[in-house]
């Protein structure tokens, strides 16, 4: 996927930004929420409740599954956000 700032499919019709996974434009503690629950059902087996493209936008480091590290990142770049910073994922994950 890549580190830019959006997650686009083969189909051309959908696209979400990294890690805005309520796709209201912007990312901040609601989509580190629904990421944390995802990953704690999955973490027990369950469905995780999110779309494929919500999975694809929310994993942030590209290595194809959504864990802690990807909402280490998005902990990471929300906190910067808050700090008055323009954070880019470059800026986040290197």
């Amino acid at each position: 996927m890549g580190l830019g700032g959006s997650v686009h499919f083969s189909d051309g019709t959908k696209t979400l930004l990294k890690a805005d996974l309520d796709g209201n434009g912007k990312i901040d503690t609601s989509d580190i929420f629904d990421a944390m629950v995802y990953v704690a059902y999955r973490g027990v087996g369950l469905d995780g409740g999110l779309t494929d493209e919500q999975v694809a936008a929310a994993d942030i480091d590209g290595d194809g599954k959504v864990d802690s590290t990807d909402i280490y990142y998005m902990l990471y770049y929300v906190a910067l956000q808050g700090a008055g910073k323009n954070p880019s994922w470059q800026d986040v994950i290197y």
